[in-house]
C-alpha cells in the first residue's frame, strides 16, 4: 500500500510538472528525461590521498594529507537548469543575483546590445561584466532564456542559492573532503580524475590566449551541457572538473577573511581555467578558491550531497 502511494506521489509530481510546461506528450518526455540529472551516487568513503605534491599550489592544497570520509551520496552531475527551476517554481524563490538585479558574466557571453551600456569593470579582471538582469533564468541578462538549455548546469548561483536548492530536496551540500573523494574515483594522487594525462575532450576549460581567443578545443567556448563529455572517473561522476565552478558547505581557510563574513570553498575550476595554471587556476583534482555567500556569475553552480546512515544505527534504531 505504501509504495502505490509513493508511486502516485510521484506521478502527480510529474503530472503538475507537465501541465506548467505546457501538458503536452514533448514536455512530459522532457521532465522525466531531465530527471535522470537528480541521480545521487553512494560513495563507501575511507581514507585517501587529499591535496597534491606540487609545492607551487597556493590554494592550501600542498602538502597532502591522508584524510577520511563517512559514506556519503552526492549528485552524479551539477544541478541543472530543469531542477533549479522546478525549486524556483515550488517554492517562489527569489535568488540573491535577483534580490541584487545583477550578476557578473564573462564578455563573450554578453549580448553587444548591452555590452555597450556597461561602463563599470572589475579591477584585473576586466572581462567579468556586471550584467543588469542577469541571473539563473536568464544567464546574460534580459531577453536571454534557459528554454533550450535545460541540461546545462543551474549558473549565477549563490552559496545561500545552493543551500537553499539543497534543503528543498532533502539533501545538503558536499564539504571540501567528500567533493574531492568523490572527484578523484579510485585513483589515487593523480592530476585528473581520469589519470595523469592530459585529454583535452574530457573537461570544458580555456584553450587559447586567454581573454580573447578561445580555440573551443573542447568543443565549448563558455558554458556546455552537465554531460557534454563522458563520466570524469570511475565512479560515473560528470562535469566535476571544468565548465563551472561548484561550491561547497567548507569554509574556505585561505581567505583570512573575519568569521563573521567567510568565504566558502568552491571546487572544480570552471570554462576560463586552463591546463597548465599559466591564467587563472590550473585544471586538476586539486583545483579550489573561495568566495563569499553572496557572489554570482555564470560560471558557479553547485551539486548536493547526503549522508549515508551507519548500518549500526540502523540496527539500534530497529531495536528500540
Amino acid at each position: 500500500m505504501l509504495r502505490s502511494a509513493v508511486v502516485i506521489c510521484i506521478g502527480l509530481v510529474l503530472l503538475h510538472e507537465a501541465e506548467r510546461l505546457g501538458a503536452n506528450d514533448e514536455s512530459t518526455e522532457s521532465t522525466i528525461g531531465n530527471e535522470k540529472y537528480e541521480e545521487l551516487v553512494e560513495l563507501d568513503g575511507g581514507h585517501f590521498w587529499k591535496g597534491t605534491d606540487d609545492r607551487s599550489a597556493k590554494d592550501g592544497s600542498f602538502p597532502p594529507q591522508l584524510t577520511f570520509v563517512k559514506k556519503f551520496k552526492i549528485n552524479k552531475y551539477p544541478v541543472t537548469n530543469f531542477s533549479f527551476r522546478k525549486f524556483a517554481v515550488a517554492e517562489d524563490y527569489v535568488s540573491t543575483a535577483e534580490e541584487y538585479e545583477w550578476s557578473f558574466v564573462f564578455e563573450s557571453d554578453v549580448p553587444d546590445n548591452i555590452k555597450s551600456q556597461i561602463t563599470d569593470k572589475l579591477p584585473n579582471a576586466e572581462w567579468w561584466m556586471p550584467v543588469p538582469e542577469a541571473r539563473w533564468d536568464q544567464p546574460e541578462g534580459e531577453g536571454s532564456s534557459i528554454d533550450d538549455r535545460l541540461n546545462w548546469p543551474a549558473v549565477h548561483i549563490s552559496h545561500i542559492d545552493a543551500e537553499a536548492y539543497c534543503k528543498w530536496k532533502g539533501l545538503r551540500l558536499p564539504t571540501d573532503d567528500e567533493w574531492e573523494f568523490a572527484v578523484r574515483g579510485t585513483l589515487i594522487k593523480k592530476k585528473y580524475p581520469w589519470g595523469d594525462k592530459f585529454e583535452k575532450r574530457r573537461m570544458n576549460i580555456w584553450q587559447g590566449k586567454f581573454p580573447k581567443e578561445n580555440k573551443a578545443l573542447d568543443g565549448y567556448p563558455t558554458v556546455a551541457p552537465v554531460d557534454a563529455f563522458p563520466p570524469q572517473n570511475d565512479y560515473g561522476m560528470y562535469d566535476m572538473l571544468g565548465n563551472v565552478w561548484e561550491w561547497t558547505s567548507t569554509v574556505y581557510k585561505q581567505s583570512g577573511t573575519a568569521e563573521r563574513n567567510p568565504q566558502y570553498t568552491l571546487r572544480g575550476g570552471s570554462f576560463v581555467d586552463s591546463k597548465g595554471g599559466s591564467f587563472n587556476h590550473k585544471a586538476g583534482t586539486t583545483v579550489k578558491m573561495g568566495n563569499e555567500r553572496d557572489a554570482g556569475s555564470n560560471n558557479l553552480g553547485f551539486r548536493c550531497a547526503s549522508d549515508v546512515p551507519d548500518e549500526d544505527d540502523e540496527f539500534d534504531k530497529d531495536e528500540l
